[in-house]
């Protein structure tokens, strides 16, 4: 796959979307990228960013809900979209899930750098992992870890807060 980037380092926050599209393309195994799965992956590359750059890569406002951390702006951001399908299958449980793929031009994928150093390294800590183990590396994260149910999850903050604690 090639991707030019050379215009897109000027970028401070990458479009939801194209970090979608550039997961979708990455992950090694994509009848496992449900939206429930690729909202979290989103939520990891923004908490890893905000450890790493003290910024996350979306404008993402995270939410601590009943399960875990979600938005629906993931989902969102590829409903109805051409380059975009969204097909509903049955999960191991017989309940119903969002199966996310990007049918589009992986050269027209828009995301800079250091973006892509960070979905990488989500995406390389975590493209082993059956499904009960992500949801527990989640949930044991610093933000989900340190903050009660339907809080709001300022990473950046709570990055810093981490780095201070960890004596980073």
């Amino acid at each position: 796959m090639k991707i030019s980037w050379l215009k897109l380092e000027v970028l401070s926050v990458d479009n939801v979307k194209d970090i979608v599209a550039y997961i979708c393309c990455k992950y090694p195994y994509s009848d496992e990228l449900s939206n429930a799965r690729l909202t979290k992956l989103v939520y990891l590359a923004d908490w890893m960013s905000a450890v790493a750059n003290d910024e996350q890569i979306t404008d993402i406002r995270w939410l601590f809900n009943h399960y875990g951390p979600y938005v629906d702006d993931v989902i969102q951001s590829v409903k109805n979209r051409s380059d975009f399908s969204v097909e509903y299958t049955e999960n191991n449980f017989g309940s119903t899930k969002q199966l996310i793929k990007y049918t589009g031009d992986p050269d027209n994928i828009r995301v800079s750098r250091k973006a892509r150093n960070v979905l990488d390294a989500v995406i390389d800590k975590t493209k082993t992992m059956y499904f009960n183990d992500f949801i527990d590396y989640v949930y044991s994260t610093f933000p989900v870890s340190s903050n009660e149910r339907y809080s709001s999850l300022d990473l950046v903050a709570l990055a810093s807060k981490y780095r201070r604690l960890k004596g980073m």
